[in-house]
């Protein structure tokens, strides 16, 4: 099963995966991911519809609405005091008001709240934009264009560490990034390096064609990725994150 197909059966139903889609979650950590975000908005949105409605019939034992000439004789003997909603209709707008509440949460929620598409998934999209860029050559890109792409980050890599045959700045997730291409014996290996985007511990994807890996590093991470199955991703990951300078 593949992460795509994974994501469309978690999100018709989350909480039932068949067999192998558990199997699935269990192999790759950032279906797993999505799958935790998911179930933690399901509860968010559960939370928020649970509002309190106050008991109809416990209302209606409560007051009785009085009739307009009962109204006046009450306030002939209290001149000046200012006469509120009768109880019923109180709680009634009380009711409602909670009513609108809970939608305009449940709204919030599902605005703010809703799972953001994984680093993975964006990686890979990304890829797609740029797909001249992962051709096997054995020519590097001039060193001096390297160094200014690399520079803009506020990144330097090691002389000699790796061939670098492609070097561009890439909008990525709403900042620059470097976005290199790595010659290797596996063939090219696309490179980002995220200073924005911070990893716990390395994450293995395979999606859409693409094997990938992603592993802090520094201030935040890089990602490696190749078309799968015959990315040497650890490899070219520890070279990577050894030769860049933060």
């Amino acid at each position: 099963m593949e992460c795509l197909e994974f994501r469309r059966e978690a999100g018709a139903d989350p909480r039932h995966l068949e067999t192998e889609a558990a199997a699935h979650r269990n192999a790759c950590a950032a279906c797993a991911e999505s799958l935790r975000r998911t179930l933690e908005l399901d509860e968010r949105i559960l939370a928020a519809l649970r509002v309190p409605v106050p008991d109809r019939a416990r209302a209606g034992r409560a007051s009785v609405s009085p009739g307009p000439a009962a109204l006046g004789r009450h306030e002939a003997r209290q001149p000046g005091r200012v006469v509120g909603f009768p109880v019923v209709e109180r709680r009634r707008w009380m009711a409602l008001a909670a009513s609108i509440v809970g939608g305009v949460a449940v709204g919030s929620l599902l605005w703010v709240g809703s799972p953001r598409p994984s680093l993975a998934e964006d990686l890979v999209e990304h890829m797609g934009h740029e797909p001249e860029a992962m051709l096997s050559t054995p020519s590097g890109a001039d060193p001096a264009l390297v160094a200014a792409v690399l520079e803009r980050a506020g990144v330097r890599m090691r002389p000699g560490a790796a061939t670098i045959s492609y070097a561009s700045t890439c909008r990525f997730r709403g900042e620059k990034v470097p976005h290199l291409v790595v010659q290797t014996a596996a063939g090219p290996m696309t490179v980002m390096v995220l200073r924005h985007e911070k990893a716990a511990a390395p994450v293995n994807f395979d999606e859409g064609g693409y094997a990938g890996t992603i592993v802090p590093a520094g201030p935040g991470s890089i990602a490696v990725i190749g078309h799968a199955p015959t990315a040497d991703l650890d490899e070219v990951a520890r070279q990577v994150r050894s030769a860049v300078q933060w």
